[in-house]
């Protein structure tokens, strides 16, 4: 009984287990989703801090790309700077923009405002030499109209870090005099600590990461400051936050993955001039030349996920468990009702033994009759056909018969008696001709015990060869090749004399009809197909046009070649000793190509 109750629980358990397990999965698959979604929006919103800064540094930066300066402008003069007074008033009041400078050709500071408060920038009379700094070698690059935005860097005064560290965005474009001559370079720094400092802020405790192209840390709300890869020990004895290391972030591509139980949720930050993908907005105004490759990376840690799951779980446990209380009450009522039930099956079982035998014996003479039906109609189509061919053929010569027979018996002199008698001859061995062909069929037809031997097909077909010898080697036959491939199979049970039959006549034809003043070949290959043995026969002669005589081929006196002599019986007799043998044969032609004849022995 035990036994019963344990087939039951595993019979109706494990089907809700998979389902439970199946639904858990989508369940949870389903929270993992929502919150990647979630933090794609949020990435999307902090994403447009920073490139909000970046246009408008580009657009500010190409305002001096388009100016031009007096050519009194250097350092070597007093400068007149009345020019750019209602240009910096109108920047201080931006709340990112900290320095504007103008740098001559060899690095020095021509020109220099700094942001010393909210809303006030001064010009400043200590001026720096910035010739080693990289983004003053990449503005000598510059052409007219360029504009480029350096990466963020910490910025540094008189080649050191600038304490407490300052994040900085610049925009640099070459500068020039009303003769269009460059006398230097515009630079325009902007303080991200603000903007940075507003994208590390989260929904559900996320850490939020800003890399670079080369996968640096730029920020991260794990850290206390900025480019933790550029100043050394931002966080003592700590290299943590320098470099980010994950194993499924192999293609710079927006994705979202599960790793060291965290997710991951990854976004290229498209500030709006990357080529590359086709956005560069400014195409037509502004070539921005730029190195930058941000993207944004934000974590949900593990402890989150899994507080969020905790109550999937719990389901799932419940779930399962009042599963099995009530799979094993089921259990035990159909245990018991199996125990009522067995007897009854034993008496039926006897009787199903029994009819189950008759069944059998009853399918297998179903069987051999189907087949004996099976066979009889073929053989009643094969005499209806065959009965109105040769009465069809047989009904002209009788005719002429009677007429000629009727002209001589009118005819009293020996001339028309030699006028008529080569045509009563004629006749004759056309009925003679007729009487042969129906000795043959019938002789197919009669013959119900074939004599069924192994034969070798290699064997047989030299055998078939020797009775064309002569004409194989005939001079305009000597270019006819005979080939047999019988690798997957070299031996047929089967009638020997009809098998010979059958490859004489398909010879012949291959000799009969191939293309004159062309190399000639006869194929014979074997193949299993379904387990059942397959026999091609190929030629590569005149071929026969399929569209006009694809339902004649295997008819009686069908000829599809008018300038060569037959009778039209070959391929007719093929079948017919084929379907003696419970094969059947197809046929594939082209007209000029050749003819494959493909041949199933059951």
């Amino acid at each position: 009984m035990w036994s019963r109750i344990l087939k039951v629980i595993a019979a109706l358990y494990i089907p809700l287990l998979i389902f439970s397990l199946v639904w858990s999965y989508f369940q949870k698959q389903s929270l993992i989703d929502n919150l990647a979604m979630i933090q794609q929006r949020d990435i999307i919103k902090k994403s447009y801090h920073l490139t909000n800064q970046v246009n408008y540094l580009i657009e500010s930066t190409k305002f001096w790309s388009d100016y031009a300066f007096p050519v009194s402008f250097s350092k070597n003069h007093q400068l007149d700077t009345s020019f750019i007074n209602n240009y910096i008033k109108t920047v201080q009041l931006q709340k990112n923009f900290d320095q504007f400078r103008v740098l001559d050709l060899h690095g020095n500071e021509v020109l220099r405002y700094e942001k010393v408060a909210p809303r006030t920038m001064v010009k400043q009379m200590d001026l720096q030499n910035k010739v080693d700094r990289s983004y003053f070698q990449k503005g000598l690059s510059l052409k007219k109209g360029q504009v480029y935005v350096s990466p963020i860097e910490l910025n540094k005064e008189y080649g050191i870090i600038e304490f407490p560290h300052k994040p900085v965005l610049r925009g640099i474009t070459p500068v020039f005099n009303v003769n269009k001559e460059q006398i230097g370079l515009a630079v325009i720094n902007f303080d991200l600590s603000e903007r940075l400092q507003m994208m590390k802020t989260g929904l559900v405790n996320e850490n939020f990461y800003l890399i670079d192209k080369n996968q640096n840390i730029v920020t991260t709300n794990l850290s206390v400051d900025t480019m933790p890869h550029i100043v050394e020990k931002i966080i003592p004895d700590s290299t943590e936050y320098k470099k980010l290391q994950l194993t499924n972030l192999i293609f710079r591509e927006d994705t979202s993955f599960l790793e060291k139980g965290s997710l991951w949720v990854f976004r290229n930050v498209n500030i709006g001039f990357e080529k590359d993908i086709g956005m560069n907005r400014y195409i037509n105004t502004i070539d921005v030349i730029t190195d930058n490759d941000w993207a944004i990376i934000q974590e949900i840690p593990k402890a989150y996920i899994d507080s969020r799951l905790e109550i999937i779980n719990k389901n799932l446990i419940l779930f399962n468990f009042l599963t099995l209380v009530v799979i094993f009450l089921v259990g035990i009522y159909y245990a018991h009702l199996q125990e009522e039930r067995s007897m009854f099956v034993s008496e039926l079982e006897t009787k199903n033994n029994a009819l189950a035998k008759g069944k059998v014996q009853l399918e297998a003479t179903n069987l051999l009759l189907k087949k004996v039906n099976n066979k009889l109609w073929l053989r009643n189509q094969q005499l209806e056909e065959f009965n109105y061919v040769v009465a069809h053929n047989l009904k002209s010569p009788v005719s002429s018969m009677s007429i000629v027979v009727d002209l001589l018996s009118k005819s009293k002199d020996q001339k028309s008696f030699d006028e008529f008698f080569p045509k009563l001859r004629s006749i004759s061995e056309s009925i003679k001709t007729l009487t042969e062909d129906v000795h043959t069929y019938v002789s197919i037809l009669s013959n119900k015990k074939l004599k069924i031997e192994n034969v070798n097909l290699l064997l047989l077909l030299k055998d078939v060869e020797n009775d064309f010898v002569e004409t194989l080697l005939d001079r305009e036959a000597s270019n006819f090749k005979t080939v047999y491939k019988l690798d997957a199979w070299h031996s047929l049970k089967c009638s020997k004399f009809y098998m010979k039959s059958i490859f004489q006549n398909l010879l012949s034809n291959a000799i009969k009809y191939r293309k004159p003043n062309a190399e000639s070949h006869f194929i014979v290959e074997t193949a299993w197909e379904n387990n059942q043995k397959v026999l091609y026969v190929r030629d590569n002669g005149l071929g026969i046009n399929m569209d006009r005589h694809r339902d004649s081929i295997f008819k009686l006196y069908k000829k599809f070649h008018r300038n060569i002599s037959g009778k039209g019986m070959g391929l007719f007799i093929v079948k017919s000793q084929l379907e003696a043998m419970n094969a059947t044969i197809e046929i594939e032609s082209e007209e000029g190509v050749g003819t494959t004849f493909k041949i199933k022995f059951s």
